[in-house]
């Protein structure tokens, strides 16, 4: 349970005209981790012209789902069971269902597009008559008339709008003209003006106008000059403009009504495909056969090869190969091909109490295919330290049970459902250590089992130094054995083991000896010094003198004693820091008695004089332990991850490996069925219309 699922390196042999029906009985298995090695000798433009119409499909088919299918989801959505049936979907083979389903989409998305296009084009003729009419109005109001200002001879009238912010530099520059001018708000940003003036002094006063960005204002030639009958013909205008807009949002709208239920399916099937076909396209092909290579845990092997050979008969090669890890060329710094080692993929399997704490280990990375899996670990250390911070068993109740309750009604999110029963183990912690502490939502109410952390803080800081130094000497002992698993007995004996004789000799000097730098000297103090001798000197001797082989990846650099003795130093002040960093666990412990002295505090000056303080005082402490159940619970659960993450993971666990992902097409919306007859038929159709060319 401690090490990543055992994996087997595989491969499968076909003619390349079974290659789909393959893929189709690993899609089903739902077990086969595809490693995918394209040969840049073959041609490949037909397969990339071809994806390149499905991504372009997907694309389409997210927009008309994010304009008609895409629901706004309520927070109580987590908690409604998921109600999707299943379409089915009959076709000779994937390329036709693809070419369908794409061409289904096409049809619906351009069709959409172009009533959108027509409604876009709607929108901006209704805003240009708006614009018109709110000027039209404006003139209307101070009794401006088109058809009399054309009869003028010595007087020019000006109509114009101009920004806001240029009407009073506007009206500065025309003050020494002989003008009349007369401005109205027109919008936010904009002012409509009327500006009279001599014919003699138009051309200047047009000039300043211009000057200050101000559009001259001319009635449509569509119509009359009579601003009554103008505005009159507007709003008729705009009554058809909005009549065309409500029939073209219905058409829309029941193109959705009538496609709503098969965007997800469509959208399903042409993903289906685009894996099925970029798969293809990467697997290694030579002459008429197919290599589908990739690794599948080591139990299913025997299953996978039965199901293969019974599918197509017994007319394919599965190969097991005896190292898990596959060969592949890569291109080195001076260009030429040197053979790299492709780790498999990482698939941790755990039992039911422990796989919520995946979610955890995740959010560090997973481990390597050949590193110690710490979920299981974690499990019993992370609600240990939670409860330790957090040592109450009323507040630990209702984590309890509210983590297993809304965990149990989630319906649709597992990480969250995941969270929750995190939380519901942390609660039990919190509860035995609330009954080992005697502490009941704050208050002392019962006799401690063990004792009270606030009678005697000193030994509680101690007995916290004691958790983190047991949990630092797991770290590192967890360290040789991912040594021992990748069969680095050397760094085992010479780097681990050294470690933990040093921290376990430094406790020891400590404990016995305080500060007492003297007695250090007597002696003592190489119960330190010699572990970390052979820390820093150890390997290099023994690759000076026994010379093994290098393997991949490793640099010799890096085990010279200079850079060993780097490294030493550094484990040394990070081991310095990383056991006093422990002391939260009291910090945050204190932290709980404080807010929760507050709480019964302002509970206790409210009093319980009467029945109206009383009913406030029993608000407040109810309130008050919410409170410090959220704000304390979310500050203790982020200290514990760190004390996991950064005090401990950092002593053995890289968290690099690659997820097991194995080939499988979704089916949540779709159950495809392949007619054997139609294909024969569409065969035959194809076969006939060639004859007649």
């Amino acid at each position: 349970m401690l090490l990543p699922e055992r994996m087997i390196s595989t491969s499968v042999t076909c003619v390349k005209k079974d290659v789909e029906e393959v893929l189709e009985t690993l899609s089903n298995f739902g077990e086969f981790h595809i490693i995918k090695e394209a040969q840049d000798d073959i041609d490949r433009s037909e397969y990339r012209i071809i994806i390149q119409k499905v991504e372009e499909a997907i694309i389409n088919v997210d927009a008309l789902i994010k304009q008609f299918a895409n629901e706004k989801a309520g927070v109580f959505d987590l908690f409604k069971e998921d109600k999707t049936t299943k379409t089915v979907v009959t076709a000779s083979n994937w390329q036709s269902l693809a070419e369908t389903t794409m061409q289904k989409i096409t049809t619906v998305f351009k069709e959409t597009e172009e009533l959108k296009t027509v409604l876009t084009s709607l929108g901006r003729e209704k805003e240009q008559l708006v614009q018109v009419k709110d000027k039209l109005s404006i003139m209307e109001t101070i009794n401006a008339d088109f058809a009399s200002m054309k009869e003028l001879n010595l007087i020019h009238a000006i109509f114009a709008s101009v920004p806001t912010r240029n009407i009073e530099g506007l009206q500065t520059a025309l003050a020494s003209k002989p003008v009349y001018i007369n401005h109205s708000k027109l919008g936010k940003d904009s002012n409509f003006i009327c500006v009279a003036t001599p014919d003699a002094h138009y051309t200047n006063v047009d000039k300043i106008l211009k000057t200050y960005h101000a559009e001259t204002f001319q009635i449509p030639k569509d119509l009359p000059d009579n601003t009554t009958s103008a505005i009159e013909e507007v709003n008729s205008k705009l009554k058809i403009n909005a009549e065309k807009e409500k029939e073209l949002l219905e058409k829309i709208s029941k193109i959705g009504e009538a496609n709503k239920k098969d965007f997800a399916v469509w959208k399903e099937t042409v993903e289906n495909f685009l894996l099925l076909f970029s798969t293809k396209a990467e697997i290694v092909q030579s002459g008429p056969y197919a290599t589908i290579k990739g690794f599948i845990p080591e139990t299913r092997f025997k299953e996978l090869s039965g199901e293969l050979n019974k599918t197509l008969c017994g007319k394919i090669v599965v190969i097991k190969e005896e190292d898990s890890a596959k060969e592949k060329e890569d291109i080195g710094e001076h260009g030429q091909q040197t053979p790299v080692k492709v780790m498999p993929p990482t698939k941790i399997k755990n039992n039911r109490f422990v796989k919520p704490f995946e979610e955890l280990t995740k959010l560090y990375g997973l481990p390597k295919y050949n590193e110690i899996d710490p979920t299981p670990i974690m499990a019993i250390t992370f609600p240990i330290l939670f409860g330790l911070m957090f040592g109450d068993l009323g507040h630990g109740l209702l984590l309890l049970i509210g983590g297993l309750i809304i965990g149990k009604l989630l319906k649709k999110n597992q990480g969250m459902k995941n969270l929750c029963y995190i939380m519901a183990a942390c609660g039990i912690a919190a509860c035995v250590t609330g009954v080992l502490f005697g502490e009941f939502f704050g208050q002392q109410v019962f006799a401690p089992l063990w004792y009270s952390p606030a009678e005697d803080i000193f030994n509680f800081l101690i007995f916290c130094m004691y958790v983190g130094i047991a949990q630092i000497i797991i770290g590192i002992a967890l360290e040789m054995v991912n040594y021992l698993v990748n069969h680095k007995v050397a760094d085992a004996l010479l780097t681990a083991v050294p470690k933990i004789a040093f921290f376990i000799g430094g406790i020891y000097v400590i404990y016995n000896y305080q500060l007492d730098f003297a007695a250090w000297l007597n002696g003592p103090i190489l119960a330190a010094i010699i572990p970390f001798i052979i820390l820093v000197i150890g390997k290099p001797v023994y690759l000076a003198i026994a010379k093994p082989a290098k393997t991949s990846g490793e640099h010799e650099e890096m085990d010279s004693i200079t850079n060993r003795l780097f490294e030493g130093g550094d484990f040394f002040t990070r081991l310095l820091g990383n056991t006093i960093s422990y002391s939260r666990i009291l910090a945050l412990l204190m932290a709980h008695w404080a807010l929760m002295l507050v709480v019964y505090e302002i509970a206790n000056i409210v009093g319980t004089a009467s029945i109206l303080t009383m009913i406030l005082s029993t608000i407040i402490i109810i309130v008050g332990n919410i409170f410090v159940l959220a704000l304390e619970g979310l500050i203790v659960f982020i200290h514990t991850l760190r004390l996991h993450f950064y005090e401990w993971f950092s002593k053995f666990y890289l968290g690099t490996g690659t997820e097991f992902k194995p080939f499988k097409k979704k089916h949540t919306y779709t159950n495809v069925v392949f007619d054997k007859e139609t294909e024969k038929q569409e065969t035959n159709n194809k076969q006939q219309t060639t004859n007649n060319k």
